[in-house]
């Protein structure tokens, strides 16, 4: 590539720059809806019956980006709001297990947000009257007995669990690593791969039915050179290596190979030439230099010594009487192809060639396809001549294509070839800065654009025209991501965005009054920016780009702190806010974006309250309502569990001096095991208690902050649009030593209110007694002994 002077120019040359330098960038098109006038036929259907149609093209969008405004003399593109990327799980999967017919019609009921939230707030409560129908029934005395209980069953099941042999396996010989590197050591590549073998020059000799080729192959290690295919047309007679006849070939896949080692050696192949007009020899190694010598053969695909493709053909030559060239006895056929023009109509105008291979199937040929007015092809290699570009199919190859640059031009022609030449498909898509017209042939629209497939000889004229200009911005934010850290003197935010321009400039964005920019980049690149009267001016450049700033701002915590107030002054989407407390503050509320974080903490307040007052209610302890009350209040800020356990030991005890009777009727053995449990449990109880004094006075409270990954110092929100100003989070909180001192102040109430508990869990324990002892077993009474006979005297 050259750069001329423009005074050396030609006067169409500088206008075209001009108008280049003067344009705006270039944006994507959008999708058309085209809408067609007149008789459409498929393109099958008889040429007598094709009417002409006139479409008109209009660009429509889902944003304002499809319209158009004009500033200063210059058409700029629409950018339209941020485009989401959010997904909030509402996705629901529709199935039917059997046919639907076409009468057969379905709708959706869907609750809005109000009627779910009191859905919940219903399943809550029949929730929480389920719980309070199992706990009647569990404090309700029962006639069963304890006797027949067997803890020594749920030993031996935990035991059995703790116990149990684990599953011993060994390990799998041999190592897996070991193989993969004997395994890739035997099939590593030498050094030289892929190109280990190169055919530096090739000779060809034709003389009559016989053809040699010698090549000069350079290899740097020992590998299978592939040697040209041929169809049935020629046979190989004899292979030569460096003058040994001897060599072996291989064929694999239909390729014949043979083995070379290290070096330069010459190949020569010998063939006979069967008795037709044309052959083909397809290179898998395409010589860098190929000369041919031959009578009555001509090749093709052979330019100035080096081959367009992979192949090349000789076509016999045959002369009359005359001495003139005598046609072929044999008919040949040239190719065909079918190309796809696709023509973009943007701020510049493209042309994307794709040509397929239709015939023949297989083998290398060389066709001419003609350009369009006012195209010029890009490519570096491409060959153009005569307002036609030759393009080259190598043996293998269906598709071969170029891309070029049309010229700016108020109508446009395009023609279908004849029948034998070629066929031809073009598609069409505009940019919504223009406004096409066509006229000639019924379009099929698709979501490409338009599509037009003729018929042969058929024409299609596009009228192109501007359309008018309507007002709105070029710039939209397609993500923004600010994350402040809030310090005891000073916050910190960074601010990401993503922002996609339709063209350069400079955009401000408004700052709160005293931010400090510490440092900004655009794709990870830095820039040297200033604040202005708390303004910053970003440099945007075409297209879509990543902005990075940090900020500080001269204000730290406080009771009340909130997300920076930033005015980007353009519509974004996909607003993520972050909030990073010391963790030296007490998190008491939340409040920002509906998907942000919220303190379930007083949700469970409202329920602590509710079974305060069953308990002072129902349960059998002398505890009141504020006993209750105040209990949970302690243990809720970190272990609800605990709490849960120390109110089932209040009302174990209660319940054991309520039906001390019942406990009467119980054998020795289990009203003894029934103490020793009530002992066992009172301890634990106790050492819950104990252990809650310095849980609670060093630990940190929990507030169960939850919603969108949030935690109780780590706070996050998002929104899924905005118009200039970003939505704002915030949160309530005080110093951590509020909650110590309170800790504190319930811990001393604590130790003064488990005195008079455990005075009567005593006294509950000890009712009736607390422990019996085991009954003497008396011994049996002697058996009455037999009296005694004495038997008569003799006379």
């Amino acid at each position: 590539k050259q750069e001329v002077k423009p005074q050396m120019m030609a006067p169409a040359m500088q206008e075209e720059r001009a108008a280049t330098e003067a344009a705006p960038a270039p944006a994507p098109p959008v999708e058309l809806a085209a809408q067609s006038y007149g008789q459409h036929y498929a393109p099958a259907s008889a040429p007598a019956l094709r009417k002409l149609a006139t479409v008109t093209v209009t660009a429509n969008s889902m944003f304002s980006a499809a319209s158009t405004s004009e500033a200063g003399g210059h058409y700029i593109i629409q950018a339209g709001a941020g485009e989401p990327s959010w997904d909030l799980d509402n996705n629901y999967r529709l199935a039917w297990s059997g046919p639907v017919m076409s009468d057969q019609t379905m709708r959706l009921i869907i609750a809005p947000a109000w009627l779910v939230r009191m859905l919940r707030v219903v399943m809550l409560a029949l929730l929480i009257v389920l719980l309070g129908r199992m706990a009647r029934d569990l404090v309700k005395p029962s006639g069963t007995s304890l006797s027949g209980w067997r803890p020594w069953r749920a030993a031996a099941a935990c035991l059995l669990l703790v116990c149990a042999p684990h599953v011993v396996r060994a390990q799998a010989t041999p190592n897996p690593n070991v193989l993969s590197e004997l395994r890739s050591r035997l099939l590593e590549a030498p050094k030289c791969a892929p190109n280990c073998a190169v055919v530096a020059a090739a000779s060809l000799r034709v003389t009559n039915d016989q053809m040699t080729l010698d090549m000069e192959t350079h290899v740097g290690a020992p590998v299978a050179v592939p040697l040209p295919q041929t169809g049935a047309s020629l046979q190989l007679v004899d292979v030569d290596v460096d003058g040994h006849a001897d060599t072996t070939l291989v064929e694999r896949d239909d390729q014949p190979l043979v083995r070379l080692e290290s070096g330069v050696h010459h190949v020569v192949l010998s063939y006979r030439i069967q008795p037709v007009d044309s052959v083909t020899l397809n290179f898998t190694l395409r010589p860098q230099w190929l000369s041919f010598n031959g009578q009555g053969w001509s090749p093709d695909g052979v330019d100035g010594g080096r081959l367009l493709g992979d192949s090349m053909t000789l076509n016999r030559v045959r002369t009359s009487a005359d001495g003139a060239q005598a046609p072929l006895s044999q008919q040949t056929f040239p190719p065909y192809v079918r190309i796809t023009r696709h023509i973009v109509l943007g701020v510049d105008w493209t042309v994307t060639n794709i040509v397929e291979r239709v015939a023949p199937s297989d083998g290398g040929f060389t066709t001419d396809i003609p350009l369009l007015a006012g195209e010029h092809p890009l490519g570096d290699g491409d060959r153009v001549h005569n307002g036609r570009i030759s393009v080259t199919f190598n043996a293998g190859i269906n598709q071969v294509s170029w891309n070029s640059r049309l010229d700016h031009a108020d109508t446009l022609q395009l023609k279908a070839p004849a029948l034998g030449e070629r066929s031809e498909i073009w598609q069409l898509s505009a940019a919504p800065i223009w406004h096409v017209q066509a006229k000639g042939i019924p379009v099929n629209d698709n979501s490409d654009g338009l599509r037009f497939v003729p018929l042969p000889n058929e024409s299609l004229a596009l009228a192109i025209s501007q359309p008018n200009t309507v007002g709105g911005d070029s710039l939209a934010f397609d993500n923004v991501n600010a994350d402040s850290s809030v310090g005891d003197r000073a916050t910190e935010t960074t601010l990401n965005l993503t922002a996609r321009s339709t063209r350069g400039g400079e955009h401000e964005i408004a700052l709160p009054s005293g931010t400090e920019l510490l440092s900004a980049t655009r794709d990870d690149e830095t820039l040297s920016l200033a604040m202005r009267d708390g303004k910053l001016s970003l440099p945007l450049l075409p297209g879509k780009h990543r902005y990075s700033l940090q900020l500080r701002e001269p204000h730290g915590i406080g009771m009340s702190t909130t997300t920076p107030a930033v005015t980007l002054g353009a519509p974004s989407a996909n607003i993520a806010l972050g909030l990073q407390l010391p963790q030296d503050r007490w998190v008491l509320w939340t409040w920002g974006p509906s998907a942000g974080p919220a303190v379930l903490y007083w949700s469970q307040l409202v329920v602590l309250l509710l079974a305060a007052w069953l308990l002072a209610r129902y349960a059998p302890t002398p505890l009141k309502f504020h006993h209750w009350l105040l209990l949970g209040l302690g243990f809720s800020a970190f272990a609800w569990t605990a709490f849960a356990f120390v109110v089932v030991w209040l009302i174990v005890l209660g319940l054991r001096a309520r039906h001390d009777t019942a406990l009467a009727r119980l054998s020795t053995r289990a009203f003894n095991l029934l103490q020793a449990a009530l002992a066992a449990m009172t301890i634990l109880a106790l050492i819950v208690l104990i252990s809650a004094v310095p849980k609670g006075l060093l630990g940190l409270p929990d507030m169960h902050v939850a919603g969108n990954d949030s935690t109780a110092w780590t706070l996050n929100w998002f929104a899924d649009q905005a118009e200039k100003t970003l939505p704002r989070g915030g949160v309530f909180s005080i110093s951590l030593w509020f909650y110590k001192i309170a800790m504190l102040a319930w811990a001393l109430w604590l130790a003064n209110a488990l005195i008079g508990w455990l005075r009567w869990g005593f006294d509950a324990w000890t009712k009736s007694g607390y422990w019996r002892k085991r009954e003497p077993k008396h011994p049996a009474p002697p058996l009455p002994a037999e009296p005694v006979v004495d038997g008569p005297h003799d006379a």
